[in-house]
């Protein structure tokens, strides 16, 4: 009698069912076997995870797309393995990163990617920042570009200036030539060596009162909440646009009715509210990519680390890395910690 050949496994991060996502009913780290790129996909061995909101919204039922599955998208590591059929300019070996939102399963030891969304990895900047990058630095790039329609010489208000989105749009809008740029924020010394030229501490003072008048071209949101609006139509111009990809809150269905009243009341004479979902699909996602890249290779971004909070592939490692998060107080991106 001949014994089965050893199927080879690897640890990750897997979602039993939706709930509370700092337990282990719900997310628990298990021993799964190492997946098999199709055509189109590579097999990626993950160095590190970033974790962002839309993980644990996912894994809570908060946001859709996830009742069972592995869990992570933010993710940086080298190509293992390149599916059959597969058109790409990647090789064995390189170092990669990006948002495998599509695949999931960034907080493991290995995670299937689509070619088409991953980008060779900056050379002056280390795998955990490179993890710290894509969905932070395509929602920055996106919300102030795409949506905020940002232009040389505009003035900008940034919601969370010292978050994952929030210190990258700092950077993004400062090496697009905004003529100033406020962020809020508790740590006005960090936020400040992002570039701000202008900080509002929001424990010291009253946003609307520091704000108000300010006549913003672009206002980005990146924490939520009906005061942040407030706030917004009191300081920006009548033509200004007002970006967010949070809402006033976690409900989904609940942020888009408010937001179709806003877009309604934005044909009357409001200033313009825009609420987006960060476009990770292809081609949108590799041009985005490549100018992040760019930006980064030229110094102008550079992403940030929590260098605080350390974080492993364990049980107790995971449910505290999506506390961390649930927080909305991290200093910079929060990381995971592969291989």
């Amino acid at each position: 009698m001949t014994s089965q050949p050893k199927i080879p496994t690897m640890k990750t991060a897997y979602v039993h069912k939706n709930g509370d996502a700092t337990t282990s009913d719900v997310v628990s780290v298990v021993d799964v076997p190492i997946p098999e790129p199709k055509k189109g996909q590579v097999l990626v061995k993950v160095h590190a995870a970033s974790i962002n909101p839309v993980d644990w919204k996912m894994a809570e039922g908060l946001f859709p797309g996830l009742k069972e599955g592995a869990l992570g998208c933010d993710v940086s590591g080298s190509v293992s393995k390149i599916g059959p059929e597969t058109e790409t300019t990647l090789k064995v070996g390189d170092q990669v990163y990006g948002d495998i939102i599509e695949t999931k399963g960034a907080f493991g030891e290995y995670a299937l990617a689509s070619h088409s969304v991953l980008a060779k990895k900056p050379s002056n900047i280390s795998m955990e920042q490179a993890a710290a990058l894509p969905l932070a630095g395509l929602t920055a790039w996106q919300g102030l570009m795409t949506y905020g329609k940002m232009k040389e010489g505009d003035k900008v208000l940034i919601f969370g200036g010292s978050g994952g989105v929030g210190s990258l749009a700092i950077q993004i809008a400062k090496a697009m030539k905004a003529s100033e740029v406020y962020a809020t924020g508790s740590d006005q010394d960090l936020i400040q060596r992002f570039g701000a030229d202008h900080v509002v501490n929001y424990k010291q003072e009253c946003l609307m009162d520091a704000l108000k008048g300010k006549n913003f071209d672009v206002v980005f949101d990146t924490i939520g909440g009906q005061e942040h609006w407030k706030v917004a139509q009191a300081s920006m111009k009548s033509s200004g646009q007002f970006v967010t990809t949070v809402g006033d809150g976690n409900n989904l269905s609940v942020t888009m009715v408010q937001s179709f009243w806003r877009k309604f009341c934005s044909v009357f004479g409001a200033s313009n509210y825009n609420i987006f979902l960060t476009n990770t699909t292809a081609p949108v996602v590799s041009r985005d990519m490549e100018v992040l890249s760019e930006m980064v290779e030229k110094g102008y971004v550079q992403p940030v680390l929590d260098e605080t909070r350390q974080y492993e592939l364990t049980n107790n490692g995971i449910h505290d890395l999506i506390r961390a998060s649930k927080s909305h107080r991290a200093k910079g991106k929060l990381i995971l910690k592969v291989n």
